[in-house]
C-alpha cells in the first residue's frame, strides 16, 4: 500500500523533489525558524582549505518507520503533499506505542526533527539482584540543520544507560534486610557507598533525575567535541520520557512538550446552555490535560537571560543592554523619560533615555516570536556552539543551556478500578512533540482529541497510532487553492514547520510493571529458600564434621585401652590356676574388654537383655559358690566329728 502511494507521488512531483544529502555541501540557510542566515554558516563548513567536513551520521528517519531506500526517503520530504508518515510495522515500538511525522512546507530542505526509543535493562554483574528494565522515549526538534537531532537520536540513550549503571547499586530493587547483606547471606559491595553511609538522605529519584541532567550535559558536550571533525550539526531541543521501576520521568530542554492527557471516570453532567440550546460533550468535559514540561522560550526565561547579560556584561560587548522596554525607543526620544525594566525586576520604573540604550536588548519579542540576541528562538538544548548571532557576530552559546526540567509521576499511587474500564484515563496517555504541533494546538484540544479518537477505535491494535495520525493531520491542516497551508476547522494558518508526534499509553506500562513485579517477587522467595537451602546444608555439613571428628577420637581413645588391657589379661593368663597334670584350666579365664565392634553393633534392647543376663549369671554363680562353701563346711565338721 505505501509503494504503491510512494510511486504515484514520485511520479507526480519527481521534479520538485531535493537530492539526498551526502558528502557534498549541504544547503544552507534553510534551516528551522529558531535561526535565519548569519555569519555562523561560514563556521558551517570550516576545515583546512574551506573544504566541506563529512556528517557524523548520514541522514536518516527513525529507524521504526522503515524507510530504508532513496525514494522513500525523498517522498517523505515533499513539502507540496506533506504526506504523514506512520510505522509500518506497529510492533516495533512498545505497548503499541503511536507515532506519526510530517515534513515542513518547505522552510527548510529536511524534516529536521528526530524521534527515538530504547528498551534496556539494568543487570547485577554479581547476579546477586533481579535486572531491573527500563524504557526511554526520545524526540527532537532541529534547528539550522539536522545534524544535532540525529546524533542526539543515536548517542543520547547510550549516554543515559551509563549514567544508570553508574548508580547501579543504589538502583537495584533488593530485600529489606539488604542494608546488613544480600538475600543470600552475603555483603553488600564494599566499595561501593551504601545509602547508610551518606551523611544526607539520597532517593531513587534523585538519582536518576540527576542520571538525566547529566545526559543532557554530557550530549551537549559530545556535539561540541564532534565540531572539530565533523560538519557542525546545528542545535536541537530535546524531550525524553524514562519509565522506569513503576515510575515515569520527563526531562525536557526547550520549546518541544509533553502533556499527560487524562479522562475522568465519572464526568459531571454539564449545564446545558439555554440560549443556544447545544449540549455541550461528556466526554469534552471529562478530558483534561497535565503539562509534564515547560517551554523554553527568551519569553519565559526572560529572567535568568537578563540575569547572565548583568553578571557577565562581556558577553553583550557594545551591541546589546540588558533591559527591557515597554516601547522601543528610538534617536528622537533622547533625553526623555523611558519606562523600563532591568535585570531581573519584576516592576517597571523610568529612566532617562541615554545614547547607550538605543543598543538591542538582549531578549526582544513576545511569545513565539520572541528572540535571544535578535536571532535564536529557543533558549535550551544540544548544540549552537558555533552559532553567531545575526549583524553582530556575539557568540551565543554562553547564554544557552542543556539543563533540562524534569518532571515525575508515581504510578504505584494512581487509583484505578477496573470496573470502570479507565485505564487510559487514570494513568493517561503521554504526548509528546515537537513545536509544529503545539504552535497551532493547545493542551486542552489535544486531550479532547486523544480520547474521541480512542474512543473511535475501542479496540484496534493500533488505536495509539491514529491518535498520532489525526493529531499531526489537525496541525498540518489542508492546503487551499493559493498553495497555503490552513487549518481545517478554523481557516487559520496551519504550521508550516516540521510535525513528530509520540503517544505512549502509560498504562500499557504499568501492566508490564505490575507482571515484572509479581515476577520478582517470586525470583526473590526463591532466592530465599535457596539461601536457607544452603545454610541448612552447610549446617549439616558441619554437623557430620564434627560427628566423624568425634568418632575418629573415640576410635583412638578405645584402641588405647585396649593397649593397656592387653599386659593385665596376660598376666592373668599367667596366674590362671593350673592342674596337677600341669594343663591350663580354661574355664576360669575371663574376657574383660570387649571389642570396640561389639559396643558399637549392639542396640539398645540387646544391650540391656544381655546385662540383665550377665546379672542373673552372676547371682547364679555366686549362689552356686555359696552352696559349694556350705558343703565343704559341713564336710569339714563331720571329719571333725570321726577325728
Amino acid at each position: 500500500m505505501f509503494s504503491n502511494f510512494k510511486e504515484r507521488i514520485i511520479s507526480a512531483i519527481a521534479p520538485d523533489l531535493p537530492p539526498l544529502p551526502g558528502s557534498g555541501e549541504r544547503a544552507i540557510g534553510a534551516g528551522s525558524g529558531h535561526h535565519h542566515s548569519s555569519p555562523h554558516q561560514r563556521l558551517r563548513f570550516g576545515g583546512s582549505g574551506g573544504h566541506p567536513m563529512p556528517d557524523k551520521f548520514p541522514y536518516a528517519r527513525p529507524p521504526f518507520l522503515q524507510l530504508l531506500t532513496p525514494d522513500e526517503l525523498r517522498a517523505s520530504a515533499d513539502h507540496n503533499v506533506r504526506p504523514i508518515i506512520v510505522p509500518r510495522d506497529i510492533n516495533l515500538l512498545p505497548w503499541g506505542t503511536g507515532y506519526a511525522e510530517c515534513v515542513n512546507s518547505g522552510k527548510s530542505e529536511w524534516n529536521e526533527d528526530q524521534g527515538a526509543f530504547c528498551r534496556q535493562v539494568l543487570s547485577d554483574p554479581e547476579h546477586k539482584h533481579p535486572d531491573l528494565p527500563y524504557t526511554y522515549f526520545g524526540i527532537f526538534d532541529g534547528h539550522a540543520g539536522y545534524g544535532a537531532a540525529l546524533a542526539a537520536s543515536h548517542q543520547f540513550h547510550h549516554i543515559l544507560h551509563e549514567k544508570l549503571v553508574d548508580c547501579l547499586e543504589l538502583l537495584l530493587p533488593r530485600d529489606a534486610d539488604a542494608t546488613n547483606g544480600g538475600g543470600d547471606g552475603t555483603k553488600l559491595n564494599p566499595t561501593f557507598p551504601h545509602p547508610i553511609y551518606f551523611q544526607r538522605r539520597v532517593t531513587k529519584d534523585e538519582l536518576i533525575i540527576g542520571a538525566l541532567e547529566s545526559a543532557f550535559f554530557n550530549m551537549d558536550s559530545l556535539i561540541a567535541q564532534d565540531s572539530d571533525r565533523y560538519r557542525d550539526a546545528g542545535g536541537c531541543t530535546a524531550c525524553v520520557s524514562l519509565f522506569i521501576d513503576g515510575k515515569m520521568y520527563v526531562a525536557n530542554a526547550g520549546d518541544s512538550r509533553a502533556v499527560l492527557c487524562q479522562r475522568r471516570a465519572t464526568p459531571e453532567r454539564p449545564q446545558t446552555n439555554t440560549d443556544s440550546g447545544i449540549e455541550p460533550d461528556p466526554l469534552e468535559a471529562s478530558c483534561y490535560p497535565v503539562p509534564f514540561s515547560a517551554d523554553h522560550t527568551p519569553e519565559t526565561e526572560r529572567e535568568r537571560l537578563l540575569n547572565v547579560a548583568r553578571l557577565k556584561p562581556h558577553l553583550m560587548g557594545n551591541h546589546y543592554v540588558a533591559m527591557e522596554y515597554a516601547k522601543r525607543p528610538h534617536v528622537k526620544d533622547m533625553g526623555q523619560r523611558i519606562l523600563c525594566r532591568q535585570g531581573t525586576m519584576r516592576g517597571w520604573t523610568y529612566k532617562t533615555l541615554t545614547m547607550g540604550d538605543l543598543c538591542m536588548p538582549v531578549v526582544n519579542g513576545e511569545g513565539k516570536r520572541s528572540r535571544l540576541l535578535g536571532t535564536l528562538g529557543v533558549t535550551r538544548g544540544f548544540g549552537d556552539h558555533e552559532l553567531l548571532a545575526i549583524n553582530t557576530g556575539i557568540q551565543i552559546k554562553p547564554f544557552l543551556t542543556p539543563h533540562p526540567d524534569v518532571r515525575q509521576r508515581d504510578l504505584t499511587q494512581v487509583v484505578s478500578i477496573p470496573d470502570e474500564d479507565n485505564r487510559d484515563g487514570d494513568y493517561g496517555v503521554l504526548v509528546m512533540a515537537t513545536d509544529g504541533l503545539w504552535d497551532v494546538s493547545e493542551n486542552e484540544s489535544v486531550s479532547r482529541t486523544v480520547f474521541q479518537t480512542l474512543s473511535k477505535y475501542p479496540t484496534e491494535k493500533h488505536r495509539y497510532t491514529m491518535v498520532a495520525q489525526e493529531l499531526v493531520a489537525r496541525a498540518r491542516g489542508k492546503i487551499n487553492d493559493s498553495g497555503h497551508w490552513r487549518l481545517a476547522d478554523s481557516k487559520a494558518a496551519a504550521t508550516v514547520d516540521d510535525i513528530s508526534v509520540i503517544v505512549i499509553p502509560v498504562c500499557q506500562y504499568y501492566k508490564e510493571h505490575v507482571e515484572w513485579t509479581q515476577n520478582y517477587k517470586r525470583d526473590l522467595e526463591h532466592r530465599r529458600r535457596q539461601a536457607q537451602a544452603n545454610m541448612a546444608q552447610e549446617a549439616v555439613n558441619v554437623l557430620n564434621g564434627v560427628i566423624a571428628e568425634e568418632a575418629h577420637v573415640v576410635e583412638e581413645e578405645e584402641e588405647g585401652e585396649v593397649v593397656v588391657h592387653e599386659p593385665r589379661t596376660s598376666h592373668k593368663h599367667a596366674e590362671a590356676p593350673r592342674r596337677v597334670d600341669g594343663t591350663v584350666d580354661d574355664t576360669l579365664v575371663v574376657e574383660l574388654t570387649p571389642s570396640l565392634e561389639q559396643v558399637h553393633l549392639k542396640d539398645p534392647d540387646t544391650a540391656a537383655a544381655e546385662s540383665s543376663k550377665e546379672k542373673t549369671n552372676d547371682k547364679d554363680k555366686e549362689a552356686g559358690t555359696t552352696r559349694q562353701q556350705s558343703q565343704q563346711q559341713q564336710k569339714g565338721r563331720k571329719g571333725k566329728g570321726k577325728h
